[in-house]
């Protein structure tokens, strides 16, 4: 049996006359409902203080930060990123694998760096 969440109702005046509210979870964790003129700002905190998630709703649009050892998207379908630039970055290893066919397009020139071999099999 599912149990139902309680749903917080925050209105502008609670927000403006104190803008953190905190929920402590049984676990030690804690959510952080901030508000300002600026943005509001959801935060998930780790028992010792790490900051595990935040979601901030600004002018400009919604931000999502999240840290951890580990990161998982699934999707039985598909997942699909688009912006106008997309920048990956990794400090040891970066690996592309698909089982079935993957395409490479490029509009305009494609560069390949590497201080070592690049080889193609």
């Amino acid at each position: 049996m599912r149990k139902k969440a309680q749903v917080m109702n925050l209105r502008t005046s609670d927000a403006v006359e104190d803008t953190k509210k905190r929920i402590r979870l049984v676990s030690g964790r804690q959510i952080i409902v901030d508000s300002t003129e600026k943005e509001e700002r959801i935060q998930f905190v780790e028992p010792q203080g790490e900051i595990a998630m935040t979601v901030r709703m600004t002018d400009a649009g919604p931000v999502i930060t999240v840290q951890g050892a580990h990161l998982e998207l699934k999707s039985t379908e598909s997942i699909t990123l688009e912006a106008k630039k997309i920048e990956m970055r990794a400090d040891e290893e970066a690996a592309v694998k698909s089982n079935g066919s993957l395409e490479v397009t490029s509009a305009k020139n494609m560069d390949i760096h590497s201080s070592d071999e690049i080889r193609v099999n």
